[in-house]
């Protein structure tokens, strides 16, 4: 039943995510600015050619899409814990990638469309690709529109008050089977981080160049105060819907104990799936609002096309901004050119391939580590690859042989089917224990110390707990 309640929670939460992916990556099939695919687009291109690549992209998009979904369910296949989701998170990495290799074939072929043509022009063509980027004068020694952050604001703190209302809540809410104050802390405080990140976004946005439109500045100012509004609508909207991710998480802590895994992906859901909408809207609002001002100007952007690795990735060393506007889709992309950036880059992407890595690898050794009870020169120790916990013979009031698991929750630690570890509430003896067992060996060891602390452990065979049952009390 445990592994059944996991794969029904990864689902809930990875589907939807795929979803998301899926409709990033099917909008941007769209030209942007006179961009497609990440090329920007030739005097001369046919449409027939343009709407041939995109029917490919989406074709090869859709068989990306239903091999990611094959390989999610077999990655739900296994009849352990760990290996769940090791290959679900390996799964969610790979899908990030694998997602993208439609867009890098249809890049690759919109730049052997162009080179074709740019190499059957006749050397008398007065056209001429502009190699370099465009800077309005104007337009960037202009004012920076002013967004009013006091939205943002109240969203940041909207959300930081939540891990305040549980310190305060904590002493007059605390319930046994709570997971430890510390925990509920880690994760409110990471959320309501992750709502400031927005206002950090935001005023990032606002100290970049005014971006080149077209040859007119007034026209290049107004579009670039709908971008600035747009986003800054959204990010306003983000934070406060993360704020409210952080109070549901909050209510789902304090509400019963079976109810919180699924309350908790229950928000996680509505929150990705609301966002996406969000975005979206985003996304369409500024490309229609921009097309009132762009459809009858003559389009000032530079064919730097040599500047787009992959149409996503920029690197221009001639280019002093250390962020520019992406090609597609919405925000800031980085300029790779740049060595701290470079080197940043790097470094973040190593520490999460071995933070994941590492944290998939101790679930992995959690689950098929057994556990082990020694009892040696009066002292009982209850090792699990390192040792949990060391009770004296003298510290010892009362044991109690259980031939079966008494009904627990786990507060803290591990709670697979092989191995239970941590702090623990039990609902059968109404009382906080100290675990370290495996489930499917009975018998256990139930033991009361001198000082009040009740634990309860195993080993890996049921003569073996007998055998320490009879050293303990002879």
């Amino acid at each position: 039943m445990e592994l059944t309640g996991i794969r029904i929670v990864l689902a809930m939460c990875m589907l939807p995510a795929l979803l998301i992916l899926l409709g990033i990556c099917w909008f941007l099939a769209d030209v942007k600015n006179g961009v497609l695919f990440g090329v920007t687009l030739w005097q001369g291109v046919k449409e027939a050619e343009m709407q041939e690549i995109k029917k490919r992209y989406k074709k090869e998009l859709k068989c990306c899409i239903l091999i990611s979904i094959l390989l999610f369910f077999l990655a739900l296949l296994p009849a352990y814990e760990s290996l769940i989701i090791t290959g679900a998170t390996f799964w969610m990495f790979f899908v990030i990638v694998f997602l993208f290799i439609p867009f890098q074939r249809a890049n690759s072929r919109m730049k052997d469309r162009k080179r074709e043509f740019l190499a059957s022009r006749q050397e008398n063509d007065n056209s001429r690709e502009r190699e370099e980027i465009l800077v309005d004068v104007t337009a960037a020694a202009a004012e920076k529109i002013k967004y009013s952050r006091k939205a943002i604001y109240g969203g940041c703190i909207f959300a930081s008050l939540a891990p305040a209302a549980e310190v305060f809540l904590s002493p007059f809410r605390y319930r046994p089977w709570m997971l430890n104050l510390q925990v509920r802390e880690c994760i409110l405080l990471s959320i309501a981080l992750t709502a400031w990140l927005f206002l950090l976004y935001i005023r990032l946005f606002e100290r970049q160049r005014t971006r080149v439109f077209t040859y007119s500045s007034q026209v290049n100012l107004q579009a670039a105060k709908l971008r600035q509004y747009h986003l800054g609508r959204l990010c306003a909207s983000m934070a406060w819907m993360t704020g409210a991710l952080n109070w549901a998480f909050l209510c789902s802590f304090h509400a019963p104990a079976k109810w919180l895994p699924w309350s908790m992906a229950a928000a996680g859901t509505l929150y990705g799936a609301v966002s996406a909408v969000l975005v979206f809207c985003c996304w369409r609002k500024i490309e229609r609002s921009s097309r009132k001002y762009l459809s009858q100007e003559v389009l000032a952007e530079g064919d730097n096309d040599k500047y787009w690795i992959g149409g996503m990735i920029y690197y221009n060393k001639n280019d002093s901004r250390s962020f520019v506007e992406p090609r597609i889709g919405l925000g800031l992309t980085a300029n790779m050119a740049k060595p701290g950036i470079r080197y940043a880059t790097i470094f973040i992407l190593v520490l999460l391939v071995v933070f994941t890595a590492g944290a998939c690898g101790l679930c992995i050794l959690e689950e098929f580590t057994p556990v082990s009870l020694v009892y040696e020169n009066g002292t009982l120790t209850a090792n699990h690859w390192k040792k949990v916990y060391q009770i004296e013979q003298s510290e010892i009031k009362e044991v109690t042989l259980l031939k079966e698991e008494p009904e627990i929750r786990r507060k803290s630690g591990t709670g697979m089917a092989t191995v239970k570890k941590g702090d623990f509430y039990s609902d059968t003896y109404r009382l906080d224990i100290k675990v370290c067992i495996n489930p499917k060996e009975p018998p256990f060891l139930m033991i009361e110390s001198t000082e009040g602390s009740w634990y309860l452990l195993g080993g890996s065979d049921g003569e073996t707990v007998m055998d320490l049952l009879n050293k303990i009390h002879p």
